[in-house]
């Protein structure tokens, strides 16, 4: 995702605080769609993604994947 991907009111909100919503979203085997936010990861900067209520709120999906290769 890119900043130029969001209207001035998102990169607004997105800098105050540090998320903004973009679309509900639904992917395959899921029972129906859920928000996604765009948020700056430290690493890989502007990213999306979904609520992970299993650990923190919002996780970077590339950091998450860096994670899971180094792990096997």
């Amino acid at each position: 995702m890119r900043k130029e991907d969001l209207n001035l009111l998102q990169r607004l909100k997105l800098r105050l605080s540090g998320y903004v919503y973009v679309g509900d979203r639904q992917r395959e085997g899921w029972k129906g769609p859920i928000p996604f936010y765009a948020f700056m990861c430290p690493i890989h900067g502007l990213v999306e993604d979904y609520p992970h209520y299993h650990s923190q709120w919002l996780e970077c999906p590339e950091c998450i994947e860096e994670k899971r290769r180094k792990k096997t």
